[in-house]
């Protein structure tokens, strides 16, 4: 447990060993009741964090909370109606990762409940405010009335009064699973945006009925047994039919960087298109036949295993926590990458455009061909296109694709910028494709296009 920066100095000694003696007396009561079925946790709320912040515990890890039924309960779909549901344990989210140079971690998560839809605006709205303002929060999260996405950046001292936030919030309490954090940590994002839309970009309505039938979830260790096994049974059996079906959910970009082995990666731009080619490649599979998924945090999968559960296949099996997750579990193992399936980097939709897993180099710089895994957007933000890029393309194009045009965008100031506005040159779907792009006249068209949109 820590103590607050000159806690000792005022206190003592003994009055610190009198608050933890408070605290594990507290949480020994609360474990006592529970296993009584005589509590109901809410009630013993105020107790419980009293205990904590009276004492000064600023993290309060205790194996015994750890193994409740908090890690029994289902991991994302959180619908139950607020007086059922009991504040979660401040320290759920320990042990934190060791700190980064500029002092923040990264972290993500998601949770499906129901927010009343007069509440939403409001609950942005005081997100926006209070995360800001109380907490340092940078990121994305999108809120609507099936709960919650969010992807941010937050100082490392202000972590856990986030999960005090959501844990005494009425909205949220017990609702939010725990953090998944990053496999490299710093600031990710420039600012903080709260925005209403869909938590996935589904193309139709998504409801709780939907979103209650959950894939099976496994942990990274799991996941690596399960998929282990189905390789050697490949290996042994050639023949077996049909295959085990492994789907990488993410965009087709994203799987150039890093994928699993023996992944089918769709050439897809949405998830939209991905749950298309999905619904393809199930056609005529027998509806007990196993399916795995995986994406990068673990929401996509769990809405596309909740779409694919209500047609009928009854063993669909997602990747908890997704390639974040695993990434974490292989730098923690002690063999590192060389037991790790999945290979190169994982694509992160933030400045930092990508974590490494393994070492593996997978893609190749989309301008001169060499072995490269470095996303990047082209510096002209009027093109933004989304590419790879060695560090050496990088310094003689000026950080952008190598049109003269975005190279003297790129070399202009704010205020001349502001002077010369330009359109976006591509739409979405090119933007994302670069071997669209480049070409024998690549550069010609890319002028081409911003004369006519100027």
């Amino acid at each position: 447990m820590l103590a607050r920066p000159g806690f000792l100095a005022n206190n003592g000694l003994s009055s610190r060993l009198r608050c933890q003696q408070r605290y594990t007396s507290t949480v020994q009561q609360l474990l006592k009741e529970r296993q009584q079925h005589k509590c109901i946790y809410k009630s013993r709320a105020a107790t419980y964090t009293e205990a904590a912040r009276g004492g000064g515990i600023r993290s309060m890890h205790c194996s015994a909370i750890h193994s409740t039924e908090f890690e029994t309960r289902s991991p994302y779909f959180r619908n139950q109606k607020e007086e059922e549901l009991e504040p979660q344990p401040l320290g759920m989210d320990q042990p934190y990762p060791e700190i980064t140079e500029d002092g923040y971690y990264t972290i993500s998560f998601y949770s499906f409940f129901v927010i009343p839809e007069e509440s939403v605006a409001a609950t942005r709205d005081k997100i926006q405010l209070e995360w800001s303002r109380d907490f340092g929060v940078v990121g994305r999260i999108y809120v609507c009335g099936e709960g919650i996405n969010a992807q941010l950046s937050i100082p490392r001292d202000n972590t856990q009064r986030l999960r005090e936030w959501l844990e005494s919030n009425a909205i949220f309490r017990g609702r939010i699973p725990r953090f998944n954090w990053a496999i490299e940590h710093r600031r990710a994002f420039k600012a903080f945006h709260v925005r209403v839309r869909p938590l996935v970009a589904t193309g139709g309505q998504l409801d709780m009925e939907t979103l209650s039938h959950e894939p099976q979830y496994l942990d990274p260790e799991e996941w690596d047994s399960e998929l282990r096994a189905l390789q050697a049974k490949n290996k042994d059996d050639p023949e077996h039919q049909p295959a085990p079906l492994l789907i990488d959910m993410r965009n087709n970009y994203e799987a150039r960087i890093g994928k699993f082995e023996g992944a089918v990666c769709p050439d897809v731009d949405t998830f939209r298109d991905e749950m298309n080619a999905v619904r393809e490649m199930c056609k005529g599979r027998a509806k007990s036949e196993p399916i795995y998924m995986y994406c990068t945090g673990g929401i996509r999968c769990s809405v596309a295993g909740a779409i694919l559960k209500t047609k009928g296949y009854e063993n669909v099996k997602t990747l908890k926590g997704g390639v974040v997750a695993y990434g974490r579990h292989v730098r923690g193992r002690s063999d590192g990458e060389k037991s790790s399936l999945f290979r190169g980097k994982n694509f992160t939709f933030d400045k930092r455009l990508g974590e490494t897993v393994t070492s593996q180099v997978l893609a190749a710089c989309d301008q001169c061909g060499d072995p490269c895994d470095v996303f990047t957007n082209c510096a002209n933000t009027s093109c933004n296109l989304l590419f790879i890029q060695c560090a050496s393309c990088a310094e003689k194009h000026h950080h952008t694709c190598g049109s003269k045009l975005c190279i003297d965008r790129a070399n202009m100031t704010h205020d001349e910028l502001v002077k010369n506005r330009m359109p976006p040159i591509w739409d979405y779907r090119t933007r994302i494709h670069p071997e669209k792009v480049f070409g024998r006249d690549w550069i010609a068209r890319i002028e081409k296009l911003a004369a006519a949109k100027s």
